[in-house]
C-alpha cells in the first residue's frame, strides 16, 4: 500500500485522531490491528479509498463470519507512519460555496431544528454502531423485524417521558428536556474499533469491541460542533464533574485553562478554583452562584496578592483589579457598590478573574 497514492485529508479534529490512533496502537499485540485500524480510517478520513485498501489487504479479516487473518504488518506499517509524520495528515476543509463566499463568513442558516438536527446526530453515529445498548444494529439473521426503541430506558434516566426519536413538528421539545437527552446519548457513547460485513440481503457493517472512552471522546466533538453551529452557548465538558454535561461555553483559550483545573478533587487552590469553575459554568448556574463563584477566585487571588506586586505588574496596578472585586457587587453588598449592571456584565468579571489566575500560575511556575 503506497501512502503517495491517497488524500489523508481529515473529517476528524487533527489531534483526535493522533489520540485514538496512538491509543489503537498500543492494542496491537493481542487484538486485530488491521480490522481496527480500517474502521478507524474510514470514519476519520475523508478518502474512503484507504480503508478498503486495507480491507482488502487484510484478505477477508473483516468478511463476515470467516476467520481472521488480519494482515498485521501492513495496518502496523501504515499506523506508524501516519503518527511518526502527523504532516501527513491533512485538516479537512469544508468547501465554500456561493453564499459564505459572498457572506464574507460563515453563513449560518438551518432549515432544522435544533432537535431535528440532534436526532439526526443520533442516526448517524448509529450506523457508524455508537450506540450497542440502546440503538443497537438489527440483523437479518436475527429472524425478526424489530427496531431498538430507547424511550423507557431514556425517560427512566432523564426522569420525563420522551419518545424517540424525538418529534419537535410542532417545536414542542422544552430545552431543558433536550438538553438532558443530549447527555443521556453521552453516556451511552461507545465507539466500535473493529467491523465485519454482512453482505446477505444487503444487512452491510456489523460493529464490535466497543469503547466507551473513545466513544464519549467522539460523542462530545460531533456534539459540541452542532451545539455551535446553533449559537446555544453550552458545551460538553470534557473532565470532572463536567464531563458529558451542558456548561456555559465562551470559545476561549481560557477554557482550556479551566478544562485543565476542573478534575482537582483535593483540598488545594486547584481544588478550589475547579469548584469555582464548576459552579459558575453550570448550565443551571443563577446570578448569584455566578457572583459567589468570582468571589471564590477573587479569594484566591487575594491570597496570592503579593505575587503581583512582586511580578512585571506596575505598582499598585494589582488593585485595579481588586476594585472590580469590591465595587461590583460581587464580595460586598452595600450601599456603595455598583450593582446598576446587567447581568452579561458577569462574564466579562468571571473571565478577567480567571486570566488573573492564569497569570498567578504562570508566575509560580516561572518562580519554580
Amino acid at each position: 500500500m503506497d501512502l503517495t497514492d491517497f488524500d489523508f485529508s481529515l473529517s476528524w479534529p487533527k489531534e483526535l485522531f493522533l489520540w485514538e490512533a496512538r491509543r489503537i496502537g498500543a492494542l496491537r499485540r493481542n487484538r486485530p490491528l488491521a480490522s481496527m485500524v480500517a474502521c478507524l480510517f474510514a470514519e476519520a478520513f475523508v478518502d474512503g479509498d484507504i480503508a478498503a485498501n486495507l480491507d482488502r489487504a487484510a484478505g477477508g479479516s473483516v468478511a463476515w463470519g470467516g476467520p481472521p487473518t488480519p494482515v498485521v504488518d501492513e495496518a502496523a506499517r501504515v499506523l506508524d507512519a501516519l503518527l511518526k509524520n502527523p504532516d501527513t495528515l491533512h485538516p479537512y476543509k469544508a468547501p465554500r460555496y456561493w453564499l459564505e463566499r459572498q457572506s464574507g463568513s460563515r453563513a449560518v442558516t438551518h432549515h432544522k431544528t435544533l432537535p431535528a438536527a440532534f436526532v439526526d446526530l443520533v442516526a448517524e453515529l448509529r450506523t457508524l454502531g455508537y450506540f450497542p445498548k440502546v440503538l443497537p444494529k438489527p440483523c437479518v439473521d436475527d429472524n425478526s423485524s424489530w427496531e431498538a426503541d430507547p424511550s423507557a430506558d431514556l425517560s427512566r434516566a432523564i426522569h420525563v417521558d420522551v419518545s424517540w426519536p424525538l418529534d419537535d413538528s410542532a417545536l414542542s421539545i422544552a430545552d431543558d428536556v433536550l438538553f438532558s437527552v443530549i447527555e443521556y446519548f453521552h453516556d451511552q457513547a461507545q465507539r466500535p474499533r473493529t467491523r465485519s460485513f454482512h453482505p446477505y440481503a444487503e444487512c452491510g457493517w456489523h460493529y464490535d469491541d466497543h469503547n466507551r472512552e473513545s466513544g464519549s471522546v467522539v460523542y462530545r466533538w460531533r456534539a459540541n460542533e452542532l451545539l455551535d453551529s446553533y449559537g446555544i452557548g453550552f458545551h460538553l465538558g470534557s473532565r470532572g464533574r463536567e464531563k458529558g454535561r451542558l456548561i456555559r461555553h465562551a470559545s476561549l483559550q481560557l477554557d482550556d485553562l479551566a478544562a485543565q483545573l476542573v478534575g482537582e478533587t483535593e483540598d488545594t487552590d486547584d481544588a478550589k478554583i475547579a469548584a469555582a469553575i464548576q459552579l459558575y459554568r453550570a448550565r443551571a448556574s443563577n446570578v448569584h452562584d455566578r457572583r459567589a463563584a468570582i468571589a471564590q477566585l477573587a479569594g484566591f487571588l487575594e491570597r496570592h496578592r503579593q505575587k503581583f506586586k512582586t511580578g512585571e505588574l506596575t505598582k499598585g496596578d494589582e488593585s485595579d483589579l481588586f476594585q472590580i472585586f469590591n465595587k461590583f457587587t460581587i464580595r460586598h453588598d452595600n450601599a456603595i457598590q455598583k450593582g446598576d449592571y446587567g447581568d452579561e456584565y458577569l462574564d466579562w468579571v468571571f473571565w478577567t478573574t480567571l486570566a488573573a489566575v492564569r497569570l498567578v500560575k504562570q508566575l509560580q511556575d516561572r518562580k519554580q
